[in-house]
């Protein structure tokens, strides 16, 4: 069983990434390391974009804005109030250094019960849930990402809805790059797969991602992990 505390640091790690990026740290940078399942090997540029499959949109509220609630089991072992202070930090900055006038989230607000609520405008929206389905796939990239190969999204339901996803790995880069290279090879795509479920309308308390880890050399089995931990 995995040690609760590695697993912890392992999320919050995560969740400061997917906040940074996703709130407005500026563009991606394309590792050379990273792919998805379709990629040149001369350029390292996909050859086929990933598409957004569900097409669900939430209404809006009463001040023109969507309101998704964010369960606990996607906040990295974190508070709302260390959530929404990570997101107070990462304002998206213009190239001459004043806040953009578009952010990619409107804002994140805490509730009773320790979950936030993201709020976006219907357009914020339909932007974040669109990276947070391409990123999980490994399409954009943020840093570089030991070991990953290629990543698919299989097991889609009729509503366009991904849940689960094999990530291929150079297998000696994944075990010499530990516990990273883990990291990012099943618990980040489970965090964007999971996020991008509540996007789709999946209630907060029926979110699950199974993440399969493939050695590229001989198509072995290395890791297969279960998001969330259910029952822990």
């Amino acid at each position: 069983m995995r040690n609760k505390r590695l697993l912890k640091i392992e999320l919050f790690v995560v969740l400061i990434i997917v906040v940074a990026i996703l709130s407005g740290c500026g563009q991606f940078d394309t590792p050379n390391s990273a792919s998805s399942s379709n990629v040149n090997s001369t350029t390292g540029d996909n050859d086929n974009s990933a598409t957004i499959q569900n097409t669900y949109v939430p209404p809006l509220d009463e001040n023109g804005h969507i309101v998704i609630n964010m369960p606990i089991t996607l906040m990295g072992g974190n508070t709302a109030e260390e959530v929404i202070e990570q997101f107070k930090n990462t304002e998206q900055y213009n190239h001459e250094g004043e806040v953009a006038p578009i952010q990619r989230i409107t804002d994140i607000v805490a509730n009773d019960d320790g979950t936030v609520n993201y709020i976006f405008t219907q357009e914020q929206f339909e932007k974040y849930k669109e990276t947070t389905y391409n990123t999980g796939c490994f399409k954009y990239g943020y840093g570089s990402f030991p070991s990953i190969r290629t990543a698919e999204y299989t097991q889609i339901d009729e509503s366009g809805i991904p849940w689960e996803i094999v990530v291929t790995v150079d297998t000696d880069e994944y075990d010499s790059n530990q516990p990273l290279s883990s990291l990012y090879a099943t618990v980040w795509p489970a965090t964007y797969l999971g996020q991008y479920q509540i996007f789709s309308g999946v209630a907060g308390d029926a979110w699950a991602v199974h993440v399969i880890v493939k050695s590229i050399e001989t198509g072995d089995i290395l890791v297969e992990s279960d998001f969330p931990s259910r029952g822990e």
